[in-house]
């Protein structure tokens, strides 16, 4: 099986239509067709939802459930071992500017190494200095 986690970023971008929104359509694409297991941690789950419920959007966010469950994701849950697995990640991974790796991030990291995710897709140049799992935006690396 082939197992991608992918992060907030490429769904706000495609629902934005951001730049590089193409790209991060055709990744989805590939998960609908079942090209590979879309792995979503819950964290990441919450933070898709409240953009929209700030927003007052409620139709945008039942457009956007009705979109993840025809994706079919495996969804991880923040548990003992992904908080203990996220912890040493936040203690000991650095982003490009010497800080260290936010909360959020680091369950993120825990979350697709825990569940052997192959590549973790993300906009976030915070992760451009992690070695634990590969890590790539939509049809392009990450330090692109």
């Amino acid at each position: 099986m082939r197992l991608r986690l992918v992060d907030t970023g490429v769904f706000l971008c495609l629902a934005l239509e951001n730049p590089c929104y193409k790209q991060c359509g055709r990744l989805l694409d590939k998960a609908f067709r079942g090209d590979f297991t879309l792995l979503l941690g819950s964290i990441r789950l919450t933070a898709l939802y409240t953009l929209f419920l700030r927003a007052k959007d409620f139709k945008g966010l039942q457009r956007l459930k009705q979109e993840i469950l025809k994706l079919q994701p495996r969804v991880r849950n923040v548990d003992g071992e992904i908080a203990e697995k996220a912890a040493e990640y936040r203690s000991t991974v650095q982003t490009p500017d010497g800080k260290w790796l936010v909360l959020a991030d680091s369950i993120i990291l825990a979350t697709s190494i825990a569940e052997k995710a192959e590549i973790l897709y993300a906009f976030d140049t915070d992760f451009a200095e992690v070695k634990h799992i590969k890590v790539k935006a939509p049809e392009m690396e990450i330090s692109e």
